[in-house]
């Protein structure tokens, strides 16, 4: 990593910066790592049904992809003050590589022939394993198997990197322009822009085909690698955006008194919130991402966050009582005011018969009621049910991802502290906390899911009411 500092003129300065930080793949000393290849034998473990390879196969990497030498990362910035030294125009652009995480081979351990899953469909409760072999209790323990090994299929869930599978990395830039209004006042406006790239995503490759008759008990017949059950690969493909407004005015300390208020106008769009590890489908609709993509699961279109100290004078007061006891009090609290996070509704049912067990429901009218209703119409009824009907057979709804906001949200926490010095050594502090202070509502999304037609469009739950705290400190 290198970076340096320049200032070209008495007015601009521009920063210069560049990073490179290799990927190579985490892996396991006993070679507890699987990987897809449709058609491929393994070598390993000649027994394994073909396109099941681990790692030690020519084909299956032994940290389940390539190491990547290309994560290169530049840095730009620049700050120009105006000659009056009242304004300053910032800005910058940067890219940054997403460090492996250590969790996506945790269940990779879970796989034949280390430790094998099972996955049966309509089976005999008095013989689950009739036309298969049972696996218990022999193959389980923390052991490297021996090449013979038996593989039981179809094997259960298992996960794979994408063959092409990359690290991600984050495009963010920004531009500011702050401003000095009156003396100890300063107001900023700010453009804000991520930008996400090869971020990661796991997608059922053996989800089981619709045919007309399917039912959950031929799953399995319907999946197009029957040896396996789900086969879940992890991609880089996915994208995700985000760009925001961000307004805000400070006042420094003056008079005892000093407060920050900010305002955010954005909006998060993205085919899946977060990162997935190889054992975790991360898609509603398999192997179509452009039909996942919908606003984020943390999107919040509108964000007003204000925090404010106001320091008491101390009373010149000849009464000792009075003047330990009345002034000096400090008055701190923080006021936020949010829109609310967007939610999906599902149908409840896998009408598409695909074993992924989660489905949209159909999209057949307008959702949306009016929101200037009665606190108790809302809770009631948040959205129009009749908008909804089950997905058809064999799909997977038409009801796009996140497609509504939920409830917005207000929230006044408030704290009260004073300082009491008794003698030269000995101090008390005070502290009062009031968190959501005024008791206001903040509901929680509505049931979601269409099968339930008592539940479905009701708010059943809201977060912490109003908490109340006192706490004393002696400092000595």
């Amino acid at each position: 990593f290198g970076q340096d500092t320049w200032r070209t003129t008495p007015n601009l300065t521009l920063t210069l910066g560049l990073r490179w930080d290799p990927m190579i793949p985490f892996h396991d000393a006993i070679g507890r790592t699987q990987c897809f290849v449709p058609g491929a034998s393994s070598t390993m473990f000649p027994k394994a049904p073909k396109g099941y390879l681990n790692a030690g196969d020519s084909q299956c990497p032994n940290g389940g992809f390539n190491r990547y030498l290309g994560q290169i990362a530049p840095r730009f910035g620049f700050a120009w003050r105006t000659p009056d030294g009242k304004s300053v125009v910032r800005g910058g652009f940067g890219m940054f590589w997403n460090p492996q995480f250590t969790t996506l081979y945790n269940g990779f351990v879970n796989a034949a022939p280390f430790s094998p899953q099972v996955t049966r469909f309509g089976v005999r409760f008095q013989d689950p394993y009739e036309t298969a072999g049972n696996p218990f209790p022999a193959s389980f323990a923390p052991f490297k198997p021996p090449q013979d090994s038996a593989f039981f299929t179809p094997l259960g869930s298992f996960g794979s990197f994408a063959g092409n599978f990359r690290p991600s990395y984050m495009e963010t830039f920004n531009l500011t322009l702050e401003r000095e209004v009156v003396r100890n006042l300063v107001a900023r406006m700010s453009y804000i822009g991520n930008l996400g790239r090869h971020l990661s995503y796991t997608d059922d490759y053996n989800y089981a085909r619709y045919t007309p008759g399917a039912s959950t008990r031929d799953i399995q017949q319907r999946r197009p690698y029957q040896d396996f059950a789900s086969v879940l690969i992890t991609y880089a493909d996915s994208t995700s955006s985000y760009h925001g407004l961000q307004l805000s005015v400070e006042r420094r300390v003056s008079n005892s008194f000093s407060f920050e208020a900010n305002y955010t106008f954005s909006k998060s769009i993205d085919e899946t919130s977060a990162d997935q590890t190889p054992q975790n489908p991360s898609q509603v609709i398999p192997m179509n991402l452009t039909a996942n993509r919908g606003v984020s699961d943390f999107d919040n279109k509108h964000r007003l966050v204000a925090s404010y100290v106001w320091a008491l004078p101390k009373l010149d007061q000849q009464n000792p009582l009075i003047r330990g006891t009345a002034g000096g009090w400090e008055f701190t609290g923080i006021t936020t005011l949010r829109s609310g996070f967007p939610f999906s509704v599902r149908s409840g049912v896998d009408r598409a018969y695909s074993g992924l067990g989660s489905n949209f429901a159909d999209l057949v009218g307008n959702p949306f009621l009016d929101t200037s209703r009665s606190r108790a119409d809302l809770i009631a009824q948040y959205f129009n049910p009749a908008a909804f009907v089950p997905n058809r057979e064999g799909t997977f709804g038409t009801a796009p991802r996140n497609l509504m906001p939920g409830p917005g949200s207000v929230t006044f926490d408030l704290g009260l502290m004073k300082n009491f010095p008794i003698g030269e050594k000995l101090r008390l502090q005070f502290r009062a906390e009031l968190f959501n202070a005024f008791n206001t509502p903040r509901f929680g999304t509505p049931y979601a899911t269409q099968n339930v037609p008592a539940r479905f469009g009701k708010i059943e739950g809201a977060s912490d009411p109003r908490i109340v705290q006192f706490g004393l400190k002696a400092s000595f």
